[in-house]
C-alpha cells in the first residue's frame, strides 16, 4: 500500500486578541471532529472569533521509491 504525500487536515483557529493571527487550537483529519471541535469552542468561549480551514502538511510516513 502506497502512503501519499500529503496529510489533509481541517484545523480550527481562534484569534485572541490580535486583530490579524489566527492560532491553530487543534487539527483532525476528519470534517465531522473537526466541525463538532468548532461547535465547542463556539460553545465554550463566546466572546473570541473562531474558524475552520483546510490545510495540508506533508506525511512524515512517506517516502520516494528508489531513492
Amino acid at each position: 500500500m502506497t502512503k501519499n504525500k500529503w496529510l489533509y487536515l481541517w484545523v480550527v483557529q481562534g484569534r485572541y486578541g490580535s486583530q490579524y493571527d489566527w492560532e491553530d487550537l487543534c487539527a483532525s483529519e476528519s470534517y465531522r471532529d473537526a466541525r463538532a471541535n468548532l461547535k465547542s469552542y463556539r460553545e465554550n468561549e463566546p466572546g473570541y472569533a473562531h474558524r475552520q480551514i483546510q490545510r495540508r502538511e506533508l506525511n512524515p510516513a512517506y517516502t520516494l521509491k528508489g531513492r
